[in-house]
């Protein structure tokens, strides 16, 4: 059996100004980091037959993840274009591809096997939780929907429920985990940046600080914490040492690139203009010919 298996988004993260992309998103880069925390990770989504689709399941097969139910469909590999300034991240451009996956019944009873499914907020899989919650353990990544309607929605069907919340205070950090689990959750965890982690089983509270780091990428830094905290929940690891490695993992994914590193170069249908705007130029270029307009006409 499975340990855990991550369903949904994926994403090739484009690093402009490097002209280097890496395979990522929430589900893929929580799937790599399960593997390597020493559980057995399984991946189930769709990638395209290009180029980025081919890197995303080498470097998952690589980390140890079953790729048994990734699908390859005709068409691009979803992508993100991310620019670092002065240390800040931000995104661009971004096409979601073939990811956006409905979930057939082989698919489905797959990740059911498993001790605990993990899944996200922008994997666009709702409609398919309440089935998936009532077989197994549903493992959900929230983001920033902090007990909104969307959170309220989706709540009931969570046995673990994660949370980005470093712009809140410890007791409003508390609330958003206490509504958790008064929700349905069983377990409730928060991740703070440079505060650390918090988390709540519904007895007590446990709180951990971040490790003195010199970041040079914090993105998937929130997936390694929650791949490896997961893991702790299916080991029955105690919380302290559960966040505590959660905290490490973390720490270790800001010291690479990429969601979890095997970067390579961005293949020629990425572009960056002179003035820093980039774009997918053979889909525009096809898009431009096929509408009889120009490939400057599609997005910055």
């Amino acid at each position: 059996m499975v340990d855990i298996t991550a369903i949904g988004d994926n994403i090739t993260d484009c690093f402009i100004d490097l002209g280097v992309m890496f395979p990522g998103g929430n589900a893929v880069n929580v799937a790599a980091q399960v593997a390597r925390s020493g559980c057995q990770s399984a991946y189930v989504g769709a990638v395209g037959d290009d180029q980025r689709g081919a890197l995303l399941r080498e470097a998952l097969v690589l980390e140890g993840v079953n790729v048994d139910q990734l699908h390859v469909l005709a068409g691009n590999t979803a992508y993100v274009e991310v620019r670092h300034v002065e240390g800040e991240r931000s995104f661009g451009t971004l096409d979601r591809g073939v990811s956006m996956l409905s979930p057939s019944p082989e698919d489905l009873d797959f990740a059911s096997k498993s001790r605990l499914v993990h899944s996200t907020f922008c994997s666009g899989i709702e409609e398919y939780l309440p089935s998936l919650g009532a077989v197994t353990r549903l493992s959900f990544d929230f983001d920033a929907h902090l007990a909104d309607d969307y959170a309220r929605d989706v709540i009931p069907h969570v046995w673990s429920a994660e949370f980005s919340a470093a712009g809140l205070n410890d007791e409003e950090c508390a609330s958003v985990l206490r509504w958790a689990i008064s929700s349905g959750a069983t377990h409730a965890f928060a991740t703070r940046a440079a505060l650390g982690a918090m988390y709540f089983d519904g007895v007590a509270f446990s709180r951990v600080p971040a490790l003195p780091v010199e970041p040079i990428d914090t993105l998937g830094a929130g997936d390694a914490f929650i791949g490896r905290v997961l893991c702790g929940l299916v080991r029955n690891e105690d919380a302290t040492s559960m966040l505590n490695a959660g905290i490490a993992s973390a720490t270790r994914a800001c010291q690479e690139q990429g969601g979890f590193g095997h970067g390579t170069s961005m293949p020629k249908d990425v572009r960056t203009d002179a003035d820093g705007r980039s774009a997918v130029r053979a889909g525009l270029e096809s898009r431009a010919r096929s509408e009889g307009g120009s490939a400057a006409s599609g997005p910055a």
